[in-house]
Order: structure tokens, then C-alpha cells, then sequence
């Protein structure tokens, strides 16, 4: 069990360009793993932010499907989407960046390829405002490290029994998350910030038993 009492923040976020310093955060998620007694209990959060598209990329919002799936009523800023079934509740952009600040103050950060979204989350967020801890964890390197851990312990008799098993660079996050028994999002789910949270945590619940 991971007796840890830091707090765990599993996130990814849908950015309207891969380059922070040109695109934003248009889609935050959450999942904020805290420990009661050293037993986790995981709680899930959702926003979308009404970005500026004048300097956002077609393709960037291709792939998160930013037109299918932009809820913010018209007249807000912002809003919580975290019922997938329920009410879009609107907010303005300030109420919406605090709560955002709020829930990742003091957590260790950790998804796939988490310094893009630390980067943008910086952006949305503004100076200063970064209260989460300063190393990330990355569910590839994650993964990797562990797939490398059991080739040294003998697991595979000294070394993988096939080549392709051998962790090559650059890491594939996709392919990293098999190796480790967790199938990775589908196209309905993948590049969605909720998503890809939940996936996140389940492969790094896959390596360290945190779930547990």
C-alpha cells in the first residue's frame, strides 16, 4: 500500500495549440487521490475555460474535439463539467482558475507527459500560482523504469524474451501502458482531460499499487 499523505493529482488538460506560450487550457480534469488513515480516496474534477481561438491550432482541436465536446453556455467564461451525466454549471474564469489552484495546492502532479500540462496550467493559472510540487511523476518513465526493473530482477530469466519488449526511446506512453496490463483509452474516451486522468492513474495504480 502507498502510505504516502502528500496528495496525488492525477491530471491532463485539452490545449488549443501544442505550444504553451501560443495556445491555453480549454479542458482541465482532476483526480485528486488524498489518504485517510493511508487509505486513498479518490475525487474527480472537471472545467472547461473558454479559450481564445484566434491563435489556436485546427488540428489541436481536432484531436481533443474541442466542437463536439465545448460546453461553456454561451454567456460564461467558464464551467464545471464533472457530471457526465449531469448540469454544466457556469463560472466565472477567475472562480474557476481558484478552483483549479485549490485543488492542486501541495499535490504531486502525474500523467502522461505532465510537463505540457504543468506548462499550460502555469499560463492558465498565472505567476506564482503554481503551489504543486516541482517533479511531476510521468506514467511512461513510470512504467519504463519498472519494465527495465524486472528485467534486472530476473523476472524474464535476466532480460526480456523478446526484443520488442524492451523499452525503446522515445518512450511510447501507449505502448508502455500495455506492457504494464492497462489498455489504454479508445477513441471515444482518448484526449479527453477526464479520460486521460483516469488513465494516468491506473497505470501508475499498476506499477505502485497505490490503489490499494
Amino acid at each position: 500500500m502507498n502510505n504516502t499523505r502528500i496528495p496525488i493529482a492525477f491530471v491532463d488538460t485539452e490545449t488549443t495549440h501544442l505550444d504553451a506560450e501560443v495556445g491555453e487550457v480549454w479542458e482541465v480534469a482532476i483526480i485528486l487521490r488524498d489518504f485517510d488513515d493511508s487509505t486513498p480516496t479518490d475525487t474527480e474534477y472537471v472545467w472547461q475555460v473558454r479559450p481564445d481561438l484566434a491563435t489556436a491550432d485546427p488540428e489541436s482541436l481536432k484531436i481533443g474535439r474541442y466542437l463536439e465536446r465545448f460546453v461553456v453556455p454561451p454567456h460564461a467564461e467558464a464551467a464545471w463539467t464533472g457530471y457526465e451525466d449531469g448540469p454544466v454549471m457556469p463560472m466565472t474564469r477567475s472562480e474557476a482558475v481558484a478552483a483549479v489552484m485549490d485543488v492542486l495546492s501541495g499535490a504531486v502532479m502525474v500523467g502522461s507527459n505532465p510537463g505540457f500540462d504543468d506548462r499550460f496550467l502555469r499560463r492558465l493559472l498565472g505567476p506564482g500560482s503554481a503551489q504543486w510540487h516541482y517533479r511531476p511523476i510521468d506514467i511512461a518513465t513510470l512504467a519504463a523504469g519498472y519494465r527495465y526493473g524486472q528485467a534486472a530482477s530476473g523476472a524474464y530469466g535476466g532480460d526480456f524474451l523478446f526484443p520488442h519488449d524492451f523499452p525503446r526511446f522515445p518512450f511510447s506512453s501507449r505502448d508502455l501502458s500495455r506492457a504494464v496490463g492497462v489498455e489504454p483509452p479508445g477513441d471515444d474516451v482518448a484526449h479527453t482531460a477526464l479520460g486521460d486522468a483516469r488513465w494516468a492513474r491506473d497505470v501508475f495504480d499498476a506499477v505502485t499499487g497505490g490503489g490499494r
